[in-house]
């Protein structure tokens, strides 16, 4: 499951006042969610009374994800301007800062469709048949998001800084390889739970394994957040001490501050004509009045 992670300096998450604080909120929802996740999955284990808690807990980690990750893509895009010819000058801003967060997202989505659909399995209100063929496509819709997410984690992991020193892009590392690691294993999840087995005592022993499979991959992506709460801080503090973070690359950060330099000529000579068609009809008022 991928998280974005980005020392971009172009991010904006929000108001220049507010700005630290939406990421500080951003990075712990996240940790809110993996631990919530976590615990949905634990409770998914055979054997127990609460499976449809932990479907529901799991739901409402999945929404949380969705809101994170759409929060991560807004921040980028605002971080320059929504300026989308730029991201054919830069390739790593278009494949990961902006696409890495979009297949979380997509990722989330089928995951959460394919809970609901696990749901509705776990309300009896199908014959055997039917049953196996809606939990078949949950399966599947499982799969399709968790392969999203390993896709995802695969280009957060590729991406490549120049100007960071090796600390920060150690703390990058540390957060994107357990990431990597735990939509690997989501995958795999998905793929024995949506095994068939004519022997039933087989299935059962299967999707427990799946189950905790799933465990492990939600314990990975707690560790992933926590640290990347660390991260942010740490970013946050290496910002405010003048440190250098990644600017955008082939151009795209020198374009982006020319266009953002004219659009702020073109704003104050607005500004400035207004004052002084103000200022002359001010003027005529009281030659008038006169």
């Amino acid at each position: 499951m991928v998280k974005l992670v980005s020392v971009r300096r172009t991010r904006l998450y929000g108001p220049a006042a507010w700005r630290d604080w939406w990421e500080y909120i951003n990075a712990f929802v996240y940790l809110v969610a993996t631990i919530v996740l976590l615990v949905g999955c634990i409770l998914l284990l055979p054997g127990r009374s609460s499976a449809k808690l932990g479907l529901i807990l799991v739901l409402v980690a999945l929404a949380l994800l969705v809101i994170v990750n759409l929060h991560d893509l807004i921040a980028q895009l605002a971080g320059f301007d929504f300026s989308l010819p730029l991201l054919s000058l830069d390739p790593q801003l278009a494949l990961i800062e902006i696409l890495a967060p979009l297949l979380q997202v997509l990722g989330s989505i089928l995951f959460f469709i394919g809970t609901i659909l696990l749901l509705e399995v776990g309300r009896g209100k199908y014959d055997e048949k039917q049953a196996e063929n809606l939990t078949n496509h949950a399966f599947r819709l499982i799969i399709g998001g968790s392969g999203l997410w390993m896709f995802g984690s695969i280009l957060n992991v590729s991406q490549v800084y120049e100007r960071v020193d090796m600390r920060v892009q150690f703390m990058q590392k540390m957060v994107s390889i357990p990431f990597l690691m735990s939509s690997t294993l989501f995958l795999v999840s998905g793929i024995l739970g949506a095994g068939n087995f004519p022997y039933p005592p087989a299935v059962i022993k299967v999707r427990a394994t799946a189950v905790w499979i799933a465990i492990t991959a939600s314990s990975l992506l707690v560790l992933a957040a926590i640290l990347n709460t660390k991260r942010v801080i740490e970013l946050h503090q290496l910002a405010a001490a003048g440190g250098l973070l990644e600017p955008l690359r082939g151009g795209a950060q020198e374009r982006l501050d020319l266009e953002r330099e004219e659009e702020g000529t073109s704003r104050d000579r607005q500004k400035y004509a207004a004052n002084v068609e103000e200022g002359s009809s001010y003027k005529a008022g009281v030659v008038m009045a006169e």
